[in-house]
């Protein structure tokens, strides 16, 4: 599942030089189902700031893809969200292990945005499900896979798109490339 095969960039006609550049392409990697833990854990604002940090365990979860099928690591994880005081807007920061089906353990650190775009989202307590056309919601992913067949992921970089479905965050998982329809290349030490 490919997007953008040599789409031009708008940034052409920004430029007063003759240098063309097109639009990167998005493969799909996989869908993690996550499940977070029931309580959150707010830790307030430093030094009487603005900025809340708010961290939100994970409990578990799967992820199925083309080339991937796995599950999170039982509590290996949560998403250190810094929240801005008066609004619902947050940026996330989570890490977590996932467990491949063959027993290779991956390494995951997202970092992204959370904000609602309709200002009523959260009128009656927070929902338990958002969808992608209630809120702006993308995390940038990266991976650090050891030796073997899930190398190639230690050169992605990943774009999440989330969405929440009956308390479950959702991640859409996406590689970023120049080079739609060719895999990821392996990365590893050549010593």
């Amino acid at each position: 599942m490919t997007s953008s095969r040599s789409q031009s960039s708008p940034g052409n006609d920004y430029s007063t030089e003759n240098i063309k550049m097109k639009i990167p392409g998005m493969e799909f990697i996989y869908r993690l189902d996550c499940e977070m833990a029931k309580e959150n854990h707010l830790v307030g604002a430093p030094f009487g700031g603005t900025n809340s940090r708010m961290i939100m365990p994970i409990v578990g979860g799967t992820v199925k893809g083309p080339k991937i099928d796995g599950t999170i690591q039982h509590m290996s994880g949560a998403d250190w969200g810094t929240m801005v005081k008066g609004t619902d807007y947050m940026r996330l920061d989570a890490r977590y292990t996932l467990k491949t089906h063959d027993g290779h353990y991956i390494y995951v650190r997202s970092k992204g945005i959370f904000s609602p775009q309709k200002e009523d989202l959260f009128a009656k307590g927070e929902p338990s499900t958002m969808a992608q056309s209630d809120v702006d919601w993308f995390t940038r992913l990266q991976f650090d896979a050891g030796p073997g067949p899930y190398d190639w992921m230690n050169g992605v970089f990943g774009i999440g798109v989330l969405s929440m479905h009956k308390g479950r965050i959702i991640i859409d998982a996406y590689r970023l490339t120049n080079f739609p329809g060719e895999a990821a290349k392996d990365i590893s030490a050549k010593i």
